[in-house]
């Protein structure tokens, strides 16, 4: 029989009396291996690529070819630089983020960003000033999400000072998600 997922509270009522004998070995499999194994997923990018920038202060998705790495658990990539969450039960994931990048000019003021469904999720913005444009600027973005069944999270993109280009050279996006 496949492990189904459940939630904390389900189990807990399930758990809180079993003096008819009622918890079956499947129930305990359930709630060891589906609901309290905390699933996880990365992909990162295989091939970077010139993100073009339409306009000053627009958020754009990441371009390049994105690979998913392997041992993902309740997480895949079903679209090219989409971390989608595929577990059935509704939870919060740690969103963890780490890029590189360059310009195409110099003295931008570029920020990055992780999205969920489209929208960026603003406590995961972080700014980072490129001198010259062959400077390679690095850093990091951590947050928390609430993800439900097939809610996805993209790298963004925007630069805050005009329209030049960005290139991010290397960039991985993870997230761990635990039973809520």
């Amino acid at each position: 029989m496949a492990d189904t997922m459940r939630s904390l509270s389900t189990l807990a009522t399930l758990l809180a009396d079993n003096s008819a004998g009622n918890i079956s070995p499947q129930d305990l499999r359930d709630a060891v291996l589906a609901t309290v194994q905390p699933g996880h997923g990365e992909i990162y990018i295989s091939s970077s690529a010139e993100t073009s920038i339409a306009a000053v202060d627009t958020w754009t998705d990441v371009s390049g070819t994105f690979t998913l790495s392997a041992d993902n658990m309740n997480w895949d990539m079903n679209t090219n630089g989409q971390l989608r969450y595929t577990g059935a039960a509704d939870r919060v994931a740690h969103i963890a983020m780490s890029f590189s990048m360059t310009a195409a000019g110099n003295n931008k003021n570029i920020s990055l960003g992780v999205a969920k469904n489209g929208t960026i999720i603003t406590p995961s913005i972080v700014n980072r000033q490129i001198g010259t444009g062959a400077d390679e600027g690095t850093g990091a973005v951590h947050a928390f999400i609430a993800m439900s069944t097939n809610d996805y999270l993209t790298a963004e993109v925007r630069n805050n000072t005009d329209d030049v280009n960005v290139t991010l050279t290397t960039i991985n996006l993870f997230a761990m998600d635990m039973a809520s």
